[in-house]
């Protein structure tokens, strides 16, 4: 089982039924938004998941937003 990274919820709520807005680019979306909260300040950091968290690239490492 692996583990969800903050890229593949947004993927996934762009890209699903349960948003109500058409997105041609749920990948890009993503992208963007990840990107904005970056430039707006806040962090995106591994949840508390240990040392093998720290192994794996930023992207797609789970999370929790701080700021």
């Amino acid at each position: 089982m692996s583990e969800l990274t903050p890229k593949h919820v947004l993927e996934d709520l762009f890209g699903g039924a349960d948003f109500d807005h058409e997105i041609l680019d749920a990948t890009g979306a993503a992208d963007l938004v990840l990107e904005r909260l970056r430039d707006a300040g806040f962090e995106i950091v591994p949840a508390d998941r240990g040392s093998a968290a720290q192994a794996i690239p930023e992207e797609n490492q789970p999370c929790q937003l701080t700021q």
